[in-house]
């Protein structure tokens, strides 16, 4: 399993490019004016679109459900996305918009295909200069999640003197369907529809963040688990180039030969198309076009949601493009320690026996002893219960080792800084989280400074408030100068092939070498199916 691919699974509750003429290529600029007569004030700002309301609360002025697209509905169903059509007076934009279709954590079937909105948050407290922007891409796996789920909506992290953008995008197949008839009616790309609508999201900031006290030259692109894959992806994709000064990936790592070819996808896709009831169509766009989307959410289960490298949108494999040239910006990288807590149960009562069948099941389908090594780099003894150390193997193949491994081709001298991150804090003030030590997506709660996104009341330690205070103090000055040192932080190293250097993040912090670099060297080994 890959937070990158098509799979659902619950986050607990952790919910947690807009080119004219189309997203293979075109300038990177949108001129149009504001709308005349326009006055931006605290609670009012003027977008290219028109004017809107947002609401004060908790020192921050929110501004959601802006429309950055128009609506992707009948003939614009998988197509890149269009400008927005403008409106007269002033559109409140205290509440959210739609979600876009999917079955949410909860197992229901919820959204709507007009959902092409981004919400932005600014600190109340006027700023004398303009301030850079992070730009969040969420979780979910590219099928689920949104961008006002609780955890990131009115985040403490605007007061740390940067503006944060939060945004919907199509997930499953209505972003990532690929088929040959769509691929010639676009130019030569298919099946990049949702990573097309994060580019138009990121021409909005570059047109319109400066009403909000933005600086469009400061842009961090970050997200975590799909939203971090969709990172890595965007760094190579022709039409994102320019619209972004730095980026950061949180354990979302697309692997090396990870992402198929187009014309693979293509293929795989067919048998969507049929069963949609679609294959014998006269018009098979037109008929699928007119499937309704509740339809296409509930068939699309079997299918994985990632571009297709090979097309004028994603012309090389990212981590190819990463391991050729280094990242095109600094790049902030890094995962949790017990990431596949999330997915294995850590209060499961299995045995030693338990923990190795459950490593040959894993490993026995890439030949004899490969298991049998596997089990003598993670033996049982050197866990608390078996249950923990298989999660340490899962964690590791699954993201520790591909998350290493990108950093290292990344880096390297002459080429734009790499800065990697090792995330262990466990909850200290709620059992069942605690037990779950440093889970999947846990570290977004401490990057935006919100603790209510966890799906059960949370009030923090004395210590987790230093630490979402030093963590958003990292991540706000990496979004400022690509750098995230500074302001008296525990220092923190830039990456360094040779010697794997980063820093651990805890109650405090610590520079650490490496970390299980002997077992990842043989895990990187086995290429994930």
């Amino acid at each position: 399993m890959n937070c990158g691919l098509r799979f659902v699974v619950s986050l607990i509750g952790l919910t947690f490019a807009f080119s004219m003429v189309g997203c293979g290529g075109g300038s990177n600029t949108i001129t149009t004016p504001p709308p005349s007569g326009c006055v931006s004030t605290a609670a009012i700002k003027c977008t290219q679109s028109g004017a809107i309301r947002g609401v004060a609360a908790g020192g921050l002025y929110a501004f959601r459900g802006i429309p950055y697209a128009a609506p992707p509905v009948g003939d614009l169903r998988w197509k890149v996305p269009q400008p927005p059509a403008s409106w007269n007076g002033v559109r409140d934009a205290s509440t959210f918009g739609n979600v876009c279709p999917q079955f949410n954590y909860g197992g229901q079937l919820v959204g709507n295909e007009d959902c092409l909105t981004l919400n932005v948050f600014v600190s109340q407290t006027p700023s004398s200069q303009k301030q850079p922007v992070m730009v969040f891409l969420h979780p979910g796996g590219n099928s689920q999640g949104d961008g006002q789920s609780a955890t990131i909506d009115m985040p403490a992290l605007p007061q740390q003197g940067v503006v944060v953008v939060t945004t919907e995008y199509r997930l499953g197949m209505l972003g990532f369907f690929a088929n040959s008839q769509l691929t010639s009616e676009g130019g030569g790309s298919s099946g990049h529809y949702g990573l097309a609508d994060q580019v138009a999201v990121l021409k909005w900031v570059q047109s319109n963040i400066a009403a909000f006290g933005g600086d469009p030259q400061h842009v961090m692109l970050f997200g975590n688990s799909a939203g971090g894959w969709d990172v890595e992806t965007l760094l190579a994709a022709p039409a994102a180039q320019g619209l972004f000064s730095v980026a950061a990936v949180e354990s979302g790592p697309v692997p090396a030969g990870r992402l198929p070819a187009l014309s693979s996808l293509e293929v795989t896709d067919q048998a969507f198309v049929a069963a949609a009831g679609c294959s014998s169509a006269t018009d098979v766009l037109a008929c699928m076009r007119a499937v309704p989307a509740d339809t296409i959410v509930s068939l699309q289960a079997p299918y994985r949601f990632y571009s297709a490298v090979g097309s004028p949108f994603l012309p090389t494999d990212p981590f190819v493009v990463l391991q050729q040239n280094g990242s095109p910006v600094p790049l902030l990288i890094g995962s949790n320690r017990e990431e596949w807590s999330l997915f294995d149960n850590p209060n499961s009562q299995i045995d030693d026996t338990a923990y190795a069948a459950a490593i040959h099941e894993r490993f026995d389908p890439f030949g004899a002893g490969f298991a049998n090594q596997v089990l003598s780099l993670y033996p049982a003894a050197a866990y608390s219960t078996p249950a923990y150390a298989l999660i340490g193997v899962d964690t590791d193949y699954n993201m520790t080792c591909e998350i290493r491994n990108i950093a290292r081709v990344a880096a390297g001298s002459n080429r734009k800084p790499v800065w990697r991150y090792f995330y262990t804090h466990a909850m200290e003030n709620n059992a069942s989280l605690n037990a779950m030590r440093a889970f999947h997506s846990q570290e977004v709660t401490f990057v935006f400074g919100n603790f209510s996104g966890l799906n059960v009341p949370y009030t923090p330690t004395a210590a987790e408030v230093v630490l979402a205070n030093d963590m958003m103090g990292y991540w706000s000055r990496f979004a400022a100068t690509g750098d995230p040192n500074g302001a008296g932080a525990v220092a923190w190293p830039q990456y360094d092939p040779s010697t794997d250097s980063m820093l651990q993040i805890d109650d405090s912090q610590l520079a650490i070498n490496g970390y299980n670099n002997t077992q990842c060297d043989y895990l990187s080994t086995l290429l994930q199916p």
